[in-house]
């Protein structure tokens, strides 16, 4: 099974997606010659690593201009500036943008809280998934920059290499004439990266259609594993997203996006709660729970996040269901010595959601195999859960002790 997945999300990749980060470097979210893609990296322009291959890049350098032209006259919106082309290696990638693009810390705190929920097993690295999986970039732009990497990007295609140059200069007119706000936690990051990647990957798919290619849809979320599917969650949903958008008001509705952007998953995945004004809620953070514990992560996870905690362990129908109903949350993850202790303090739509969320995660802990030991306490290997639930909030708490042979 494991196998299987990740032939598909290979497939994914070089067939159907790219890393584009161009829009948030853009608007100064980030410093000059950072890059965000999923994380921030750190990186600089190459130099002598770059593929000198003449006739590729004219290739290159011709398909961009016409698909330059298109682009422009689909959109509406003209290119202020120059576009430049700069070809690398995959493993000139993985190197700098993999490797050498990890914050550490950063890794160590996501892998924790996917370990407390069970998302992954203990024995997982999540710094090896991250690099391998930047192995699988076809292109990106920063600035008014596009990358392309031999391995992955044949001009001589120039139906499916035009489409992916399309999102690209997408990226690049985004940053041009529109402007985000700085996301404030991952759900938001997350609907913010929809909506970039959404209008994108829109004119990539209709330049496809245009040429005569019927675009490939994204792979549908049941089909890969929660933590694929929390990587890929911009390309599965985002175009779906703005194409509703688009669908009710052309493209005057979409520019209209950026002024008032989705600031959750749960927008993504129900387009009609951002078109009727729906929004979340900011929820306050349940109390530091005494001693030496120290906080180390507090973020809000959102709809999507709940979704593949649920689904790593029980049916996507019911995962799905069972998340529907979120209104908003807030996570801490506490640190003490090399142990760890998550709180997630959930509310939801009302009463009848949160009950139907604590009757699902308690299913999931019957599948893992948790002992129940109280009369809302459980022992699943080595972390300790409680469950709390008033009214329409719920409260998780997983004392989780870090296992020294896998770390």
């Amino acid at each position: 099974m494991k196998t299987r997945i990740w032939i598909i999300l290979i497939l994914i990749i070089t067939a159907a997606s790219s890393f584009t980060f161009s829009y948030l470097l853009s608007q100064g979210q980030v410093g000059a010659k950072t890059i965000i893609v999923t994380e921030t990296i750190l990186v600089s322009k190459p130099e002598a690593t770059i593929i000198s291959d003449e006739e590729y890049e004219k290739a290159v350098r011709e398909l961009l201009q016409y698909v330059r032209d298109w682009v422009e006259s689909r959109r509406g919106l003209s290119l202020k500036e120059d576009v430049e082309i700069i070809v690398l290696t995959r493993d000139w990638v993985m190197e700098h943008w993999g490797v050498g693009g990890l914050n550490t810390t950063q890794v160590r705190i996501e892998e924790a809280v996917l370990k407390s929920l069970f998302i992954v097993p203990d024995d997982f690295n999540l710094t090896e998934f991250k690099v391998r999986v930047s192995g699988y970039m076809i292109a990106g732009a920063a600035d008014h920059t596009i990358y392309v990497v031999k391995e992955f990007f044949d001009p001589s295609y120039r139906v499916e290499a035009g489409s992916i140059l399309a999102h690209e200069l997408m990226h690049i007119l985004q940053g041009e004439y529109f402007s985000l706000p700085r996301p404030g936690s991952t759900d938001e990051r997350n609907a913010l990266s929809a909506l970039v990647e959404g209008e994108a990957g829109m004119i990539g798919s209709r330049y496809l259609l245009e040429h005569g290619v019927r675009p490939r849809g994204s792979s549908p979320e049941s089909i890969l594993e929660p933590l694929v599917a929390l990587w890929l969650f911009p390309y599965i949903y985002g175009e779906p997203f703005v194409r509703c958008v688009y669908e009710r008001g052309g493209w005057s509705m979409v520019n209209a996006l950026y002024d008032d952007p989705p600031r959750s998953t749960a927008q993504i995945l129900h387009p009609e709660k951002h078109l009727e004004g729906w929004r979340p809620i900011i929820v306050d953070p349940p109390p530091h729970p005494g001693g030496e514990w120290r906080l180390i992560l507090q973020d809000v996870m959102g709809e999507f996040f709940i979704r593949q905690v649920l689904r790593a362990n029980l049916d996507g129908i019911s995962a799905n269901r069972s998340a529907e109903g979120w209104r908003g949350d807030v996570l801490q993850l506490y640190e003490r010595g090399d142990s760890y202790m998550l709180r997630w303090k959930i509310l939801w739509e009302d009463e009848k959601e949160a009950a139907e969320f604590l009757e699902a995660f308690m299913r999931l802990l019957g599948n893992i195999g948790a002992e129940k030991i109280g009369e809302r306490a459980w022992a699943a290997g080595n972390r300790l859960v409680e469950l709390q639930a008033e009214g329409r909030v719920t409260l998780i708490i997983i004392s989780y002790a870090r296992c020294p042979v896998c770390a």
